[in-house]
């Protein structure tokens, strides 16, 4: 069962990972156009799509939750899809792989310690030790990855020390943002709770939540879309390639949407600190296929030999990481 449970969550990283991969085929559009549609249909369309098939009598589950679980996870997603915006303005100041550094490493920190503090408050478990252990391997291990990413940058591009800073803290708020994901999952306990008094299985109760939380996030993401093209005045461009390009976003939210749907029932399913020690398997794994996907794509393929190994290194402390957390898991 663990097994199986720990799989899951790896395909979901993989494909989160991956999602981003298929921007590149897009033609004529700017960044605010595929976001848009890919926030709308991944966001919304996919998650309530897949809700009302899987998850029975939905008005009755939001009813037995109540408002104030629902509205904490709207407001957590709401969090979340802010670090989402963030993370593009962050990333066009610092670089990929800095910027990838921080925000995921303060998310994996955030998004796994806090919820471990209040489930616990304050008394740690032998388990919860082990959570611990593999948490900090997964931020040294992002913290590695980084400083290889900040190697082979190095040589490529130069900012302004103030955009730099700026966009350090970009990164940073953008990580606490993110993380309010993990948060809002531990909130929304009563929603799936509720499903699985109402028939659902455990694997699919959580659907039930993501409208929700991902409704808060796709509402802050579409408002900064639209002011971006309002700005800009390049609306009319969302007519270029227009077929081929919505094909290529589809992609984008079926695996980006999928990887939530398998993640949440894989963590459900890790035992009960499930969706505290499946957060940072998750992290580490998307790191990880975002490193496969650069070595793909031939982004290290000048890169020196000292910026190679930090991020050899890095990427060994994630799997060592991982197998900290899921030994956690199947000591709970």
């Amino acid at each position: 069962m663990i097994l199986a449970a720990l799989v899951m969550v790896i395909l979901a990283g993989s494909m989160n990972g991956s999602f981003a991969a298929p921007m590149s085929r897009i033609r004529g559009w700017q960044w605010e156009h595929i976001w848009l549609l890919w926030s709308i249909l991944a966001m919304f369309v996919l998650p309530s799509s897949v809700c009302f098939a899987t998850v029975p009598h939905l008005g009755s589950v939001y009813r037995i939750a109540g408002a104030s679980a629902l509205g904490a996870t709207a407001l957590y997603g709401m969090l979340w899809g802010a670090g989402t915006v963030l993370f593009g303005l962050g990333i066009s100041r610092v670089g990929i792989a800095l910027s990838f550094g921080i925000i995921l490493g303060t998310s994996s920190a955030v998004g796994t310690l806090v919820p471990l503090l209040v489930l616990r408050h304050g008394v740690f478990l032998r388990a919860d030790r082990l959570v611990l252990i593999g948490t900090a391997c997964v931020l040294v291990g992002v913290a590695f990855n980084a400083r290889g990413g900040l190697l082979r940058e190095a040589n490529r591009s130069e900012g302004s020390e103030r955009s730099f800073i700026t966009g350090l803290f970009l990164c940073f708020l953008s990580g606490i943002g993110s993380s309010c994901m993990s948060l809002a999952l531990n909130e929304a306990t009563p929603v799936s709770d509720a499903a699985v008094r109402l028939g659902a299985s455990q694997g699919t109760a959580l659907n039930a939540v993501w409208p929700i939380l991902l409704g808060g996030g796709m509402l802050v993401n579409v408002l900064y879309c639209l002011s971006l093209m309002i700005r800009n005045k390049n609306i009319s461009q969302l007519q270029q390639s227009t077929v081929v390009n919505i094909a290529w976003v589809i992609l984008m939210a079926i695996l980006w949407s999928g990887s939530n749907f398998l993640y949440g029932a894989g963590a459900r399913s890790l035992g009960p600190l499930g969706l505290v020690v499946g957060w940072p398997i998750f992290m580490a794994v998307i790191v990880l296929s975002a490193n496969v996907w650069g070595l793909l794509k031939g982004e290290w393929h000048s890169a020196e030999r000292g910026s190679v190994l930090w991020a050899a290194s890095g990427c060994l402390l994630l799997i060592i990481g991982v197998w900290f957390v899921a030994w956690a898991g199947n000591n709970t």
